[in-house]
């Protein structure tokens, strides 16, 4: 108690991601190719493609040990900090970690607040309170922080198209509602109005009319159909007896 442990910016933000990663993407080499960033493993080591291979083997293995996730999309897993930690403190000495101070000192402090905040409420969850930041963080991102955009891109683009995929986007805005406990639109106005937030907003647009005016046209179709459910389903929520097909009125 007393002790004060300052963590770099590039490991805040490479928490954030690996959070983000884990719980929502469910990306376990994703996590992996954070190492770096995490100050826990050399990159030359993490660009060794036998090395990265096992790595993100073990590291799935643990994850599966740990996190046990719901089956319907939105819930978050169930885990227990101090089970992660001990899994990661196996993984140590066979892929030669550096675990710094600061790591070992947050580590122990959070295993030690959860084990408190367990005996109070058997319900506890550390993912309750860590995840809205991470989703926070993220949407809201630091334009200067490139690991935040990339990994923000990574999570709301289609692998196979390269467009941009509402359907996720929706599904982080849903998630951060559910969690915070205000309204889905709110959570975007939140977001829009944060510089950060403003700046990833136009860089994703602005990635859109770059493609050619079929797949333009296309995204656009499905943005607009997407966009339409969604508004559809705000409505149902807010008048679950009411008519979710029925015109929407602006106020």
């Amino acid at each position: 108690f007393g002790l004060v442990s300052r963590l770099p910016l590039t490991v805040r933000d490479g928490l954030v991601c690996a959070v983000a990663q884990l719980v929502f993407a469910r990306n376990t080499n994703a996590v992996a190719a954070l190492f770096g960033d995490l100050m826990l493993l050399p990159q030359d080591k993490i660009a060794d493609a036998e090395y990265r291979r096992d790595l993100e083997l073990a590291l799935h293995r643990a994850v599966s040990r740990v996190l046990r996730f719901p089956s319907d999309g939105i819930s978050l897993p169930s885990m227990r900090f101090d089970k992660l930690v001990g899994e990661v403190a196996t993984l140590a000495p066979a892929f030669s970690f550096e675990l710094p101070p600061y790591f070992l000192n947050n580590a122990r402090a959070l295993a030690s607040l959860e084990g408190l905040a367990l005996s109070a409420d058997p319900d506890f969850s550390v993912l309750q309170a860590v995840y809205p930041y991470a989703l926070t963080t993220l949407l809201r991102g630091r334009a200067e922080s490139a690991l935040l955009r990339a990994t923000l891109r990574d999570l709301t683009l289609d692998p196979a198209t390269g467009d941009l995929d509402l359907g996720r986007i929706l599904k982080l805005v849903k998630q951060l509602s559910a969690l915070s406990g205000r309204s889905q639109v709110r959570v975007v106005l939140d977001v829009l109005c944060t510089p950060g937030g403003r700046a990833l907003a136009r860089g994703t647009i602005a990635a859109q009319f770059r493609l050619r005016p079929r797949q333009l046209w296309r995204w656009c179709e499905r943005t607009a159909s997407r966009f339409r459910m969604w508004c559809r389903q705000c409505v149902a929520s807010r008048n679950p007896a009411g008519d979710g097909n029925a015109p929407l009125k602006l106020v």
